[in-house]
């Protein structure tokens, strides 16, 4: 394609930094029903300038919309800025990274970016709608840029659609980086090669940046030396001024999306195949980075290409198949359009197309050339279509740089050969071909004798020579080199390979000798014959790339088990071969270490059973696979060794305990073993009072329920055991699991008679024992305070001799008077004393020994205390009263007689 661009040489003979620009050049072509829209947005929140704010964003969003029946072909973003450059960023979320980027350094010596990437399948999953373009972080780099107002960033995204009512045009995408300033005040650019046949539609569009609407000194946009403008969006002498043609905008700060339509301003002229741009400005710095024209273009694109070569006869004929397309195009490629034929430089033959082609169309023909004495024999094939044979072509085209298509030939290919394998192995069956299979007749050789023929391809299974010659019409020819083919002895696998098993115990290295399965594989077959190989890889080994250098010394690779291939082949060619595989193991066994356990011979049987594999297995396995491993439980390190005598899964473990010896062993490998062993700690019962005493207490008001101090109990059931902890519970199967512990005082639940069941623990033992504890509530005797005994005193001593038993009947009231017996105090504090010990150690020895003749020792008056306590014949209600007492108070009264009257004295 031809491109003509005029690259615009600067010379300013003060500036101290040197400028770096991006010449604007062709960079897509589409043909077809195209046209072009754009949509963007910039990053700044102001127009910059000294006074402006030095602030910009990160992410700003636009619109894109198509009219009904355009559909999306393509879409190309832009991004600019100040700066070396952002190439990361993101499209409605989406990650963009830059395809293509551009550097400019200006006059001033600062630099600026823009960056490229095809965007077509994110607005194809998006649509139409809003579009957010993000992750443009500048706030770092505008700093230096603010002072001399070119802080800036922005976007655009040029959208090329395709509508079925538009007319054939050609739309053609140029872009680079490139500008003018108050130092450099022109550019020109050459836009092409376009092929423009009218100016019907044609407009341009432009992608600049850092244009500002308050600077309009002396900047212009002129097309072919032709001004143009759009006032009042965009002034002739203010271009490029932060708007945007599409929506009109003129806040699209320090950037411009603009377009101009060209129909009728005589700027384009049919025929025209470039744009001449010229750019001038007096003051205001712009970048221009896009250029997008759309022509009216209906013109053909002819291309060719060589299909295929015949056989060179005997008569230096050769027979060329080739195909003419008209792609690209937007025209159909006229008939009878010439076509060339050349041997470097050297004509050979013309011919010429037959059909009109249409666009996208193809027309595929046969030329018959002939070959010069002299030529050499590889040579460049060239078929160039549109030349009349003089390099004139006869039709315009929109490229006029795709005619030609060049082929290397070597002649000496040309010839009939065979193709095929000269050696092959002994029961194979090979298959020889013509290179040519377009002849009329082939006759087939072998060793001078004829075996076949007019097929271009025959199967052999011999040794020996073969050639072939043919016919094609007048057309003669015949191999000029022999074909020598070679049958090899073929080996097979006599038997197939073994495994091969180390064991990975820290003791074994993971080194293997492959070779043990040497006189497996070959068995009876000759080894000088055969050699054998051994691979990592099928493929290594199928194509004997890559064996093993030290099959006697192999350390494995990778994870276990590992496939080794094993190839026999023949020892001359090693052509013809066999394959097979095997596995080797480098076992990984590993006995963990197993943690101690204790158990509790609960029954007392001195022995406890165990679950082996249910205590110890994870633990010997660790990260090992169950399924893989095989452990066995021992008494002894030896059998343990040889794994001789296996306990069975359920072990009785005698008291005090036992050491348990483990094997572990690979299922796949028997011989490859470890072993540990476990200290498993059988405790005995606590020795305790089975049958303890019942706690007794007395109900003070008859009730049947009374606070109980259950740990009074604790000497009688631990048998005085200081190393032995009791806890007591409403139930056994809550003293059996430590459920529910009962605090003093305790309340039975039962009215009368309760148990209660206590836990028994020890410090020297995980063992612990239980044992039923009976609670008794007795009635106590509810006495009546008596009424006082009153005697009178027969002397003036104030003693007397008293019945003190004469208020028993009265203290009793309704209570049955032979199940209670009575004591008398003449201490208050002997009586309690007495009838406190009465449940347990009953002594009434301190009692007034002859109740029922006492004399009082204080005279007058005096306070005898009585003691009622429940005999053994106090059996009701439920379980009696025995022991249970009642004190009341027994006032003794001495009255004083009353002294005689004396007589008064006569007066």
């Amino acid at each position: 394609m031809k491109r003509l661009i005029l690259s615009l040489l600067l010379f300013i003979p003060f500036l101290v930094f040197s400028q770096q620009t991006v010449p604007i050049q062709q960079y897509l072509q589409f043909n077809g029903r195209y046209d072009f829209t754009a949509f963007g947005n910039t990053l700044n929140t102001e127009e910059n300038g000294t006074f402006g704010a030095c602030t910009i964003l990160t992410e700003s969003t636009a619109d894109f919309q198509l009219d009904p029946g355009q559909t999306l072909f393509s879409a190309h973003l832009y991004w600019a800025g100040s700066g070396s450059g952002d190439f990361n960023v993101k499209l409605n979320g989406t990650d963009v990274t830059a395809d293509r980027t551009f550097a400019l350094t200006a006059g001033t010596g600062l630099n600026y970016f823009s960056a490229y990437a095809d965007v077509t399948s994110i607005l194809a999953a998006n649509g139409e709608g809003l579009y957010t373009f993000s992750d443009l972080d500048l706030t770092g780099a505008i700093g230096p840029y603010c002072s001399g107002g070119t802080n800036f960033g922005g976007w655009g995204i040029i959208v090329i659609y395709e509508d079925p009512n538009l007319l054939l045009n050609q739309i053609t995408l140029f872009d680079g980086l490139d500008y003018v300033d108050r130092n450099s005040n022109n550019i020109n650019i050459t836009l092409g090669p376009i092929n423009a046949a009218s100016d019907v539609a044609s407009k341009i569009g432009f992608l600049a940046w850092e244009g500002d609407a308050a600077i309009a000194v002396n900047e212009s946009l002129r097309l072919n030396n032709i001004l143009i403008d759009n006032p009042p969006l965009n002034p002739g002498n203010n271009a490029f001024n932060s708007t945007n043609s599409y929506t009109n905008s003129t806040v699209l700060y320090n950037m411009d999306l603009d377009f101009y339509n060209l129909e009728g301003l005589n700027i384009i002229e049919p025929g025209d195949d470039q744009i001449n741009i010229q750019l001038s400005s007096g003051q205001d710095f712009i970048m221009v980075n896009n250029i997008i024209i759309s022509v009216n273009s209906e013109l053909p694109d002819a291309t060719i290409v060589i299909d295929n070569l015949g056989v060179l006869c005997e008569d230096r004929n050769i027979e060329a198949n080739y195909t003419v397309r008209n792609s690209n195009s937007t025209a159909v490629l006229p008939p009878n359009t010439p076509i060339a034929f050349y041997a470097d430089a050297v004509l050979l033959g013309q011919t010429q197309t037959v059909n009109e082609i249409p666009i996208d169309g193809t027309e595929s023909g046969t030329i018959n050339l002939n070959i010069p004495v002299g030529t050499p024999q590889n040579f460049v094939l060239r078929a160039v279509v549109d030349d009349d044979g003089t390099g004139t072509g006869i039709v315009i085209e929109t490229n006029e740089d795709n005619n030609e298509f060049e082929q290397d030939v070597d002649l000496s290919s040309q010839g009939l050969i065979i193709l095929g394998n000269n050696q092959s192995c002994e029961g194979f069956t090979e298959t020889l071909t013509a290179n040519f299979n377009d002849l009329d007749v082939y006759n087939w050789f072998f060793n001078g004798n004829l075996i076949g023929g007019n097929t271009p391809t025959i199967e052999v299974t011999e040794s020996g020579i073969y050639t072939v010659s043919g016919n094609k019409a007048a057309c003669f020819v015949e191999e000029s080199i022999d074909f020598n083919i070679t049958f090899n002895p073929q080996p097979v696998v006599a038997a197939q390979p073994v495994d091969i098993y180390r064991c990975d115990n820290g003791v074994q290295s993971g080194i293997f000798d492959l070779t043990q399965n040497d006189a497996i594989v070959l068995g009876a077959q000759d080894p000088a014959l055969f050699n054998v190989k051994y691979f990592t890889t099928e493929a290594g080994s199928e194509n004997n790339v890559g064996a093993i250098a030290t099959p006697e010394a192999y350390l494995i690779t990778g994870g276990t088990p590992q496939t080794i291939y094993v190839r026999i082949h023949d020892s001359a060619q090693e052509l013809c071969y066999a394959i097979a595989q095997f596995q080797i193991y480098y076992t990984p066994v590993n006995a963990g270490d197993v943690p101690s356990i204790t158990l509790c011979d609960q029954d007392g049987s001195g022995a406890e059973d165990v679950n082996l594999p249910l205590e110890f297995t994870a633990h010997v396995l660790t990260d090992q696979i169950a399924s893989e491993y095989i452990i066995t439980y021992h008494i002894s390190q030896a059998d343990a060794d040889t794994r001789a005598n296996p306990l069975p899964n359920i072990y009785s473990v005698p008291t005090p305990g036992q050491t348990i010896f483990i094997r572990i062993e690979p299922v796949i490998d028997s011989e490859c073993f470890d072993t540990t062993s476990v200290e498993v700690i059988v405790d005995s019962r606590p020795t305790i009072n089975e049958t303890p005493n019942p706690l007794i207490v007395c109900d003070t008001d008859n009730d049947g329920y009374a606070p109980f101090n259950l740990h009074d109990a604790d000497e009688d059931i631990t048998n005085n055991d200081p190393d032995l902890v009791v806890t007591y519970h409403p139930t056994l199967l809550d003293a059996q699991n430590n459920l529910n512990e009962l605090v003093d005082p305790y309340i039975n639940d039962d009215p009368f008679t309760d148990v209660v069941f206590a836990r028994i623990e020890g410090s020297n033992t995980t063992c612990y024992a239980t044992v039923a504890l009976v609670l008794e509530v007795r009635n106590s005797p509810i006495l009546t305070e008596p009424s006082p005994l009153r005697l009178c005193d027969d002397n003036t001593d104030g003693l007397q001799i008293f019945d003190l038993t004469v208020r028993e009947l009265e203290m009793l009231g309704a209570m049955d008077p032979t199940q209670y017996d009575f004591y008398y105090y003449e201490v208050e504090v002997d009586a309690i004393t007495a009838g406190q010990n009465a449940l347990e150690t009953p002594d009434f020895s301190g009692a007034i020994p002859a109740p029922t003749a006492y004399q009082n020792t204080t005279p007058f008056q005096q306070t005898i205390y009585v003691l009622a306590v429940g005999n053994a014949l106090n059996t009701a209600p439920y379980n009696g009263g025995e022991g249970c007492f009642d004190i009341v108070p027994l006032e003794l009264f001495v009255d004083p007689l009353p002294t005689a009257i004396q007589p008064l004295p006569y007066e």
